[in-house]
């Protein structure tokens, strides 16, 4: 018995030195390239850290001392939008005048350093040198499920990948887009306003699903115009013959599911034994993960068939697109796997849904806190020439959407202020130098680099931007005020982004690397502008008759309905996108109340 104790302490004291050895080797790296550092506790680099620290983050705060904390918070994934600007303020000293290098930090864990920043110009410098500052190569692991796609990949391949997935989503892509948004929005209408029969539509209409509903609509719209699957709004529980769920259901439980189990290998998760926890959802995402593929196939090898046939596309779609560019693509080399397709086709799909959800759901939250600003985008509503339509009798695409300047910049100032990614994620493979606002740093290999959207989105370079925009119910903070409170940047404003009469572009373009819910370069995201058609469409179509409310309880008058919205925004972290808690799916009890109420026609 003595001697196995003896091993157990030898063995734990030379796991101790080798800890000790590498941590003081990662110190020492860090501490040559030249910029604070903040050290932490944690080994934030664990999967089951990662995955379980954002949900218990209130217990965790709970429980350390505040000056622990404050460290630890900045290793909870999504900290970017609890945190906002508090750790560029206190761990860089004089941001770049003096000892600061700009607005950017080390964050040194228990293993791995990553490197931290706000500083424009250093975003700009990481985000479009894409062959020195790559996608990481842990997120094939999530977003390549199915194979090599445009997300995952880096070098000569991504550059394959974009070519193709930048070629198919045009104009024709985005019209379908337009059109299907405006379907699904009248489905969601027609629902929370359904009167039992032989009675009259309600006036208005109080619902604790429509952030459900606005899901349902983004899924709605990207099966349709990804993939052809026309979808009923009340979607039928029963799975076509060959599968056990129907398609909707196995593609939002892969969606749900991208970061967590769903990175687990499908023979793992169908095999998963009885006896052990878990075993119900490790099934159901097993199963869901083989029929999302399986459902891929099948509509490759329709597209196939009917392109031998001769046969002409019905509608423009994403699948019958890609296949086409591939298989033009083959003599200069730029043709896809079959298992690339089914990759793009998912990411096009995963990508698409939960990041423009969330940021409906942001929105209408926006609309009913701010009412002032809802008139001044029905302003807008009412003057765009909607009885222009098409041959299904649907607002026309290029008639509307390129009028609603004002919709856009809601939607803007929505992920200025609540972006669905909080951080854009790079590495570097080999040493790189990075140009900082002042001056030039060496980067080692093998080093994470996040550029904090949220921090960029907050810099003072926001201040006052546009003031002769603003409508007259716009106050401007009192002179020589620049709390967080009364800053401007801090403000939700969205007449910022609108420019003066005259100018050459419609809306603010911001400083480089200032702006970057999409990121920005060569690797921006290809679905931008789809999500910016899908939100508009949603959007003016929900208003062009209604307004947005808020429920007010009992005995709440407008002040505290306000705080309490506000308080909802706040109560945010991040599950797969950054997202309000508690308002999709809620439980019994939970949930935001919100009213549609119908407007007197114009």
């Amino acid at each position: 018995m003595a001697y196995a104790f003896s091993a157990i302490i030898a063995i734990l004291l030379l796991l101790l030195i080798r800890f000790a050895y590498n941590y003081s080797k990662t110190l020492a790296e860090a501490r040559r390239i030249g910029l604070p550092l903040v050290l932490v506790p944690v080994d934030q680099i664990q999967l089951l850290w990662i995955l379980l620290a954002p949900p218990n983050r209130e217990r965790i705060r709970r429980i350390l001392p505040k000056w622990l904390w404050k460290r630890v918070s900045l290793m909870i994934f999504g900290w970017e939008f609890h945190e906002k600007l508090r750790p560029f303020d206190e761990y860089v000293p004089g941001h770049g005048h003096g000892k600061g290098v700009g607005r950017t930090f080390i964050l040194l864990g228990l293993q791995k350093g990553e490197i931290w920043t706000a500083d424009p110009v250093a975003a700009n410098d990481i985000l479009t040198r894409v062959r020195e500052y790559e996608a990481p190569h842990a997120i094939s692991f999530a977003l390549g499920t199915y194979g090599p796609n445009v997300l995952t990949t880096n070098g000569e391949r991504w550059a394959r990948h974009r070519k193709i997935i930048t070629s198919i989503l045009d104009e024709r892509i985005m019209r379908a887009v337009f059109e299907e948004s405006i379907r699904q929005t009248q489905s969601l209408l027609s629902d929370v306003f359904a009167a039992p029969e032989g009675e009259p539509q309600p006036t208005s209409a109080e619902t604790l699903e429509l952030f459900d509903m606005l899901k349902r609509v983004t899924i709605h719209v990207l099966l349709g115009t990804s993939m052809g699957v026309k979808v009923p709004w009340r979607k039928s529980r029963v799975a076509e013959p060959g599968y056990m769920m129907p398609h909707i259901d196995s593609l939002n439980t892969m969606v749900i599911n991208i970061v967590g189990v769903g990175m687990l290998p499908k023979k793992l998760l169908n095999s998963w034994p009885r006896w052990l926890p878990w075993h119900d959802k490790m099934r159901t995402v097993g199963c869901a993960k083989v029929e999302v593929e399986k459902r891929s196939r099948e509509i490759l090898d329709q597209e196939r068939e009917r392109r031998a046939r001769g046969e002409p596309a019905p509608k423009s779609t994403i699948v019958s697109k890609i296949l086409r560019a591939s298989e033009e693509g083959k003599d200069q080399g730029l043709a896809l796997s079959e298992v690339e397709m089914i990759s793009n086709l998912f990411i096009v799909t995963a990508a698409g849904f939960e990041t423009t959800a969330t940021t409906l759901a942001y929105a209408v939250v926006l609309l009913a806190r701010y009412p002032e600003w809802q008139d001044w985008l029905l302003e807008e509503v009412d003057s765009l020439p909607t009885t222009a339509t098409n041959e299904d009798g649907l607002m026309d695409y290029t008639a509307v959407f390129p009028r609603a300047t004002r919709t856009l910049a809601f939607m803007f100032e929505t992920l200025r202020l609540f972006p669905a990614v909080p951080h854009v994620h790079r590495e570097t493979s080999a040493p790189q130098t990075l140009h900082t606002a002042t001056g030039t740093i060496h980067v080692p290999a093998d080093m994470r680099v996040y550029v904090n959207s949220l921090a960029l989105h907050l810099l003072p370079s926001w201040r006052d931007v546009n003031r002769e925009s603003d409508p007259p119910f716009v106050q401007t903070a009192p002179a020589g005020r620049d709390d967080a409170v009364s800053a401007d940047e801090h403000v939700f404003r969205p007449s910022r982004w609108i420019n003066p009469p005259g100018s050459a572009q419609a809306h603010y373009h911001p400083p480089k690397g200032t702006w970057v819910p999409w990121a920005m370069g060569p690797r921006v995201c290809p679905g931008m502008k789809m999500a910016q058609v899908e939100f508009t469409a949603a959007v003016v179509t929900l208003l062009q008759h209604h307004r947005v409310e808020v429920v007010p309880l009992r005995g709440e008058n407008r002040a505290a309905t306000e705080k309490r919205l506000d308080a909802r925004l706040r109560d945010s972290r991040w599950v797969t996108v950054l997202q309000m808690n508690g308002v999709f799916e809620p439980k019994e009890g939970e949930g935001l109340p919100l009213k549609l109420s119908k407007r007197q026609a114009r």
